[in-house]
């Protein structure tokens, strides 16, 4: 076999017996070694064994040498990259994003887990379009229709796709006692100048909104609004208006529970500079707000809306301060200026009014959102 000189002049030389194998053949051998070096010529092919080991040198003719009496570092083994583990059914993996995993096992409401059903089988709805039995229940229909209006309580719109905006006019008399809940289905209100779903003592779950200058807004005398595992998105783009456009606006009322939902208002600014005020707009322009759950909600990313979220104060406005208003465990998206919105996450939040609470609210990627004061 051929011999790898060492790296370093030797001034004597002795003999030291070592075993080695060569291509799975053992064998005795003698290698040379330096007196007192602890260096030694390395057969080429050979495998060390004892107290012997071989080490990588760059002086050493063949970049390798074997050492005597110590124990060669061992090459460490690469720690493995942790990769997100997708949530089943979710789209987009561990990303905060509509549709993809929350973080908790679940995942957002986004398109393809909220409206109409898949596999639904739907008819063309010939009912009226003022509904004005209670407990009507319009389930698995098409409705289209340039607006469907409810003035009636416990009406129920399931597994349905609703060509149109829907109100509840909480001005009409006796209307507190109306009410409406939309479950798996899907309402688009197209370019209407109204909100998609409007404007008092509704239900959402599930639902898919978008069209309207809002996805839903509720107003006094509302007596509630509820949210749940849904989607809303894409607010109308209406050039040469003027358009103050959100997700969800309350200009004031009571009892609103929004909880696990992912809400933006994506749309760009117009012609005229109408667009997105924000995603979920509390804006007591007509009565204070008064008990608002806002908890584990996605708030969506835009840099063409003002702030992501008003959270209930207004200087101006004759009611100018909420109570009892709790944002918890939510989720904003940062954006391509990492701010959520053009001018930062959350306005007009009062951490000192009574009730209110501000806990637990991050980053999509990571970090604590503050309130402002």
């Amino acid at each position: 076999m051929k011999l790898i000189k060492p790296s370093i002049a030797l001034k004597r030389w002795h003999i030291v017996p070592v075993v080695l194998a060569c291509v799975g053949v053992g064998y005795a051998v003698s290698l040379i070694v330096a007196a007192g070096s602890g260096v030694g010529y390395l057969l080429s092919g050979a495998t060390v064994s004892g107290n012997a080991g071989v080490v990588t040198s760059a002086g050493a003719l063949g970049g390798h040498m074997v050492v005597f009496g110590a124990t060669p570092t061992p090459t460490p083994t690469p720690t493995p990259t942790p990769t997100a583990t997708p949530t089943p059914g979710c789209s987009g993996g561990a990303n905060h994003v509509p549709g993809g995993a929350d973080g908790t096992g679940t995942c957002w409401p986004g398109p393809g887990n909220t409206g109409v059903p898949a596999g639904t089988s739907l008819t063309t709805y010939t009912g009226p379009t003022t509904i004005t039995t209670d407990n009507t229940i319009i389930d698995s229909k098409t409705i289209n229709c340039s607006g469907l209006a409810i003035h009636a309580a416990n009406v129920t719109i399931k597994n349905s796709k609703v060509n149109c905006g829907i109100l509840l006019d909480a001005d009409l008399p006796n209307s507190s006692g109306w009410s409406l809940t939309v479950q798996d289905s899907e309402v688009d209100a197209g370019a209407s100048l109204q909100s998609a779903i409007s404007d008092a003592n509704v239900t959402l779950i599930r639902a898919n909104i978008h069209g309207g200058i809002n996805g839903l807004e509720c107003d006094p005398p509302m007596t509630q609004c509820t949210i749940r595992d849904t989607y809303i998105h894409g607010q109308a783009f209406i050039p040469n208006v003027d358009t103050h456009l959100g997700g969800f606006l309350s200009d004031g009322g009571q009892n609103l529970t929004i909880v696990h939902n992912s809400i933006v208002c994506d749309t760009a600014v117009n012609n005229v500079g109408g667009g997105c005020t924000g995603d979920f707009n509390l804006i007591p322009n007509f009565a204070a707000i008064d008990g608002a759950l806002i908890r584990h909600n996605l708030f969506g990313a835009n840099t063409n809306a003002s702030y992501c979220t008003y959270g209930g104060e207004k200087s101006n406005s004759p009611t100018p301060h909420s109570y009892n208003i709790v944002y918890k465990d939510n989720i904003f998206q940062r954006g391509t200026n990492s701010l959520c919105a053009a001018y930062g996450p959350v306005t007009g939040f009062n951490v000192g009014n009574a009730g209110n609470q501000w806990t637990n609210n991050t980053w999509a990627n990571g970090g604590a959102v503050p309130p402002e004061n």
